[in-house]
């Protein structure tokens, strides 16, 4: 009697779990024909150069054997190797291209793979094999012949000059050129204002109206010689970062007590905003090599203690300190 009990007690519990197993069969059937399903990578990879002096476009077609898809959704995985980050980018999108900024001196790295998603693959998500392009820069001239320290300084937020260096192996009476493009524009253009030196294009000056901030102005100097073709060089920089404010127009100082020497001063006006700035003072005594240094944001006024006024003292000997005052730090999204 009681093996009978424990039979059927047995019974009941497969009875009661025979619900999961089948359900779990039937998710495992599932995964062994997804992992059948192949998904093929995208075709006919391009990446195309407008003329902006760094973004680029890069094109691709869906696989043709996913032309007649219904029931499931795709997408792209795309990766290209950021230079100026030194890493990879990675972008997912529902469409056919993608556009990006490249540094044109280094090798552009592509990488795009198919996502299907959906009843086609049976509730999964499956990744394709991955189509890779390497598009190489096409160089002329020697190294030696691209220009050298490229330096943008905008001044005041009303103009930028932009100089450089020759090149170690540029030959000489050889004819620089300035290209420059921004968001704000359909077309690169030649730069408005050429700087020489003795009869040579060292640098380019720009209006400060046609200067957008917080986007990509893309610059290329190229040369030309009838001797040898000379290697162009290329650039990208934000102009808000290279900012350089004016200097103080007018110091104050003013003996108090305890050797306290307050210093006041009145800013330029200009288009900077003063919060964005910041002051570096530095307080030098007379016969005394230690420097006091300072940095003041935004009040326009610091105090010094100097050692060469007595604590009773409300007024100082002329000259016996020097103040110097950097050029103002912009630090801050203006």
């Amino acid at each position: 009697m009681e093996q009978v009990t424990i039979r059927r007690m047995l019974m009941c519990k497969t009875l009661m779990c025979l619900p999961a197993i089948l359900m779990l069969i039937s998710e495992w059937s599932h995964y062994i024909k997804s992992q059948e399903i192949t998904v093929d990578p995208p075709k006919n990879i391009r990446i195309n150069d407008t003329g902006h002096l760094g973004p680029l476009y890069i094109h691709w077609t869906a696989p043709a054997s996913l032309a007649n898809l219904t029931d499931c959704s795709m997408r792209y995985h795309l990766e290209y190797f950021n230079t100026y980050q030194n890493r990879w980018t990675v972008i997912r999108t529902v469409r056919t291209w993608y556009s990006a900024q490249f540094d044109l001196e280094k090798e552009v790295r592509v990488r795009i793979s198919t996502l299907l998603r959906g009843a086609c693959v049976n509730g999964t998500e499956i990744m394709s094999p991955v189509s890779e392009t390497v598009l190489t820069p096409t160089f002329t001239g020697p190294v030696g012949s691209r220009i050298q320290d490229l330096k943008c300084v905008f001044y005041q937020k009303t103009f930028m000059e932009c100089t450089w260096q020759k090149g170690s192996e540029e030959p000489a009476h050889s004819q620089r050129s300035l290209h420059f493009w921004h968001q704000g524009m359909e077309q690169a253009e030649e730069c408005p204002q050429y700087i020489f030196s003795n009869g040579d294009r060292i640098g380019c000056t720009f209006s400060g109206e046609s200067l957008p901030e917080f986007t990509n102005f893309n610059i290329c100097v190229n040369s030309s010689s009838p001797q040898v073709a000379l290697r162009a060089a290329f650039f990208s920089l934000q102009v808000q970062n290279h900012v350089k404010p004016a200097a103080i127009e007018m110091l104050h100082l003013e003996a108090g007590a305890d050797r306290c020497i307050l210093v006041h001063w009145d800013l330029p006006h200009e288009r900077i905003p003063r919060h964005c700035l910041e002051h570096e003072v530095e307080a030098r005594e007379e016969g005394v090599d230690q420097v006091l240094p300072g940095n003041v944001k935004e009040q326009g006024y610091m105090e010094v203690y100097s050692s060469l006024i007595p604590k009773s003292t409300t007024c100082m000997t002329s000259g016996s300190l020097e103040f110097f005052f950097f050029p103002s730090a912009v630090h801050c999204r203006c």
